[in-house]
């Protein structure tokens, strides 16, 4: 869940074109200057772990049916 106001972006995860799932509304982090500017961290660790949830479950429902 995010603060009403923060920033977020979706991530869609294809291949070969197919669309295979959709992540929205994660969180960017961001800081503020002493001056009240909003300025984006690296997205890379937002990135890794949203793509590594994916996975895991993915992995989850291959081995529930058994593939």
């Amino acid at each position: 869940m995010t603060m009403p106001g923060m920033p977020t972006i979706s991530l869609q995860i294809t291949c070969k074109g197919n669309t295979l799932g959709d992540i929205d509304a994660l969180p960017v982090p961001v800081s503020v200057t002493p001056s009240g500017h909003l300025v984006v961290d690296p997205l890379e660790p937002v990135m890794r772990r949203a793509v590594q949830a994916f996975v895991d479950a993915w992995q989850r429902s291959c081995d529930k049916a058994g593939l």
